[in-house]
């Protein structure tokens, strides 16, 4: 009984524990209406229609490919319940693709299992592309065939007036006439396969396909995309190539014109020029004239893109640089473009032209040019016939555009200076008023004379016109002899130099003494953004320079007012004459540079004694000897002034006093002495020898 109760009991709680939970309700399933189902495969879409189609995935295999797609927002139908939804297939796909739907992308109840797949089979399958769009039976060989495109979705085929039949995902056309210009081709489409003629749906396509009976091929390479006066050279064979002129060829539909026809003896071949072409496919099409209009050949060939010129200018013995010299030429060099093609480089009429010699090229702009000019070349393949060995394909441009300019490169103004023709030369007159060239470097005297004589001569008339612009500074200063400059003798000037008839002549000036050193330097201002090669000449280095001396000797004479202080006399009676004054000649040795010896000879008259001396008298002595002078001021200037020391034999103008002046028993002094000690001289006023 106890069993019986706790039964009932648990099967009331049971059914109270199941009432408190809410019941699911699984979503509708989805239905598909097979009669609207509908398949396109070249557009790459699927279309159907029917019921809850939200979430419905289409999944599709084909060999080892596969994927799907899932119906995200069905569209409704106006005046329907029901829904319509398109899917997105691969453009590349079969007519007999295998397809299946499920509900698996839709919302499925808690506990549910999801749906399996179901096979979908479509209702319609519309085929745009049956043939290929430019194509015609090569009948060269007796037999020809037209490629399917679908040959899953064809039946049947039959052709008028030949014989057809399906063969390996083509149509094998045979018994075709000599005189045929085309094959009618009635090709019967499969069970549920149409293809679209307007907004009518046809189970049967119908084309005339034309009659090629001669075979053509391009035998320029691939044409190239995007270029700029696109060739190419078609062989025909010659047994229809006498009337190649006499026909109407066209490039992927556009008009093409006969430029060269070159004939061997087993071929024609055809230089056409063809527009712009945009396609991966070049299809040539050759047909004879209005009213026949027939195709008598077809030629395709894949199309490449244009390469991207690479070049480099360099000039000879400077490197690389950026612009197109109008002075001299710069050596082209140019990348590869592949093994079966070059470019050849292009003059560009009143911009530049372009020369080859010893396979090597060069490039030079017009005198007259300016601006920025971009580099054209001509696209030439290797394996053409000879005929058309010089034949440009395609002309391309060099994305950069170059400026035009003149190269200026440092004239060697050092290195001609000691040569025949130098750029640039020192004159001065000699003693006879003759003209002298200065060589540079070493010092060059000249007479004091013919100080106005000397001329910087620049010779423009020798610059070549490839050294371009000669940017160049003279400095000229001059020196005294004491090595002091004289301010308002210096001068420097820039000058901007160019090829011509004449040379300049720049003068020298601003010596006022004798022994003045002119200098002269000759340098290059070098600027590198407009110099070839600046970066490896020094700036302001010198190109040439000279020293020149003003005045000419071997010895100098002159005069010189002397204050000895401390003159000690030696032969007694001795002592030191603390105050003297006197006049002196001195006659010494000169330098190449006006510069005077120590040593000297000397003689003039001296006052001696002139300070109170105990026991000798203040006396005139004429007197000669030898002296040591360094000059400490105004050098080789009328005021020079000089530190000496001296050693003289003197003779007296005195009366008689004796040697021991408090002994008068003493004999007598001589009136010859020797005098030594050092003086101060102030003057130099005499001449050289």
């Amino acid at each position: 009984m106890r069993a019986v109760f706790i039964s009932i009991l648990w099967t009331l709680l049971s059914g109270a524990s199941s009432a408190a939970e809410p019941a699911t309700v699984p979503p509708p399933a989805p239905e598909v209406d097979a009669a609207s189902v509908t398949l396109f495969p070249d557009q790459g879409r699927l279309e159907l229609k029917g019921a809850h189609l939200k979430g419905l995935r289409v999944a599709w295999k084909q060999d080892a490919r596969a994927g799907d797609d899932v119906c995200v927002d069905p569209k409704p139908i106006a005046g329907a319940k029901d829904e319509q939804c398109a899917f997105a297939l691969p453009r590349d796909l079969p007519a007999d693709v295998s397809l299946s739907w499920s509900a698996s992308g839709a919302v499925v109840a808690k506990g549910a299992s999801p749906t399996p797949a179901q096979v979908l089979r479509p209702a319609r399958v519309v085929i745009d592309r049956l043939l290929p769009a430019a194509m015609a039976v090569d009948l060269t060989s007796g037999a020809g065939r037209i490629p399917l495109l679908h040959a899953e979705a064809v039946s049947a085929v039959d052709c008028a007036p030949a014989r057809c039949e399906l063969s390996d995902a083509s149509v094998l056309v045979r018994s075709v006439s000599g005189a045929a210009t085309g094959v009618n081709v009635r090709v019967r489409l499969a069970p549920h396969v149409f293809s679209p003629r307007g907004d009518v749906l046809e189970a049967v396509v119908t084309r005339v396909v034309p009659v090629l009976h001669c075979q053509a091929a391009v035998v320029s390479g691939a044409p190239l995309r995007h270029a700029e006066g696109t060739r190419v050279v078609v062989r025909l064979d010659d047994r229809c190539g006498r009337e190649a002129r006499d026909l109407r060829w066209t490039t992927n539909g556009d008009v093409a014109r006969v430029e060269r026809v070159e004939r061997t003896s087993d071929a024609t071949y055809v230089q056409l020029a063809a527009a712009e072409i945009d396609d991966s496919q070049l299809t040539i099409t050759a047909s004879r004239a209005e009213p026949d209009a027939s195709v008598l050949a077809v030629a395709s060939v894949a199309t490449r893109a244009a390469p991207q010129p690479r070049a480099t200018l360099e000039l000879p013995g400077f490197g690389r640089v950026a612009f197109i010299p109008t002075n001299r030429d710069a050596v082209l060099h140019m990348a590869s473009v592949g093994e079966s093609a070059h470019l050849v480089p292009l003059s560009v009429e009143g911009a530049y032209r372009v020369s080859t010699a010893d396979h090597t090229v060069r490039v030079r702009a017009e005198e007259s040019a300016g601006g920025f000019v971009a580099l054209r070349f001509g696209y030439r393949a290797t394996a053409l016939p000879p005929a058309f060995d010089g034949t440009d394909l395609a002309i391309l441009t060099e994305s950069v555009q170059r400026p035009i300019r003149e190269a200026s490169v440092p004239a060697p103004l050092g290195e001609s200076v000691s040569g025949p023709a130098p750029l640039i030369e020192m004159m001065c007159s000699d003693a006879n008023g003759g003209a002298r060239r200065i060589a540079p470097g070493p010092e060059a005297s000249i007479p004091f004379s013919q100080r106005e004589s000397c001329r910087l001569i620049i010779h423009r008339e020798r610059l070549k016109v490839e050294e371009g612009t000669q940017d160049i500074t003279v400095d000229v200063s001059v020196a005294k002899v004491d090595d002091s400059p004289r301010a308002d003798a210096h001068v420097s000037e820039r000058m901007v130099l160019r090829p011509g008839a004449a040379p300049r002549t720049f003068w020298i000036h601003g010596v006022q003494a004798r022994f003045d050193r002119i200098t002269v330097r000759v340098s290059h201002v070098v600027d590198e953004a407009h110099d070839i090669g600046g970066s490896e000449v020094n700036v302001n280095l010198p190109s040439a320079q000279w020293l020149i001396v003003v005045g000419e000797g071997h010895l100098r004479f002159y005069a010189t007012a002397a204050i000895p202080t401390g003159l000690f006399r030696i032969t007694a009676p001795s002592d030191v004459l603390t105050l003297n004054f006197g006049a002196l000649s001195r006659l010494t040795w000169l330098d190449h540079e006006g510069h005077e010896g120590l040593l000297g000879l000397e003689f003039g008259a001296m006052g001696i004694g002139l300070a109170a001396t105990p026991g000798f008298p203040r006396t005139l002595a004429v007197l000669g000897g030898v002296g040591v002078s360094v000059p400490i001021g105004n050098r080789g200037e009328t005021s020079q002034a000089s530190v000496n020391l001296h050693a003289w034999i003197a003779y007296e103008l005195r009366d008689d006093v004796h040697e021991v002046p408090t002994d008068l028993t003493s004999p007598l002094a001589s009136h010859w002495s020797f005098l030594f000690g050092p003086s101060i001289t102030i003057g130099n006023v005499g001449t050289n020898l």
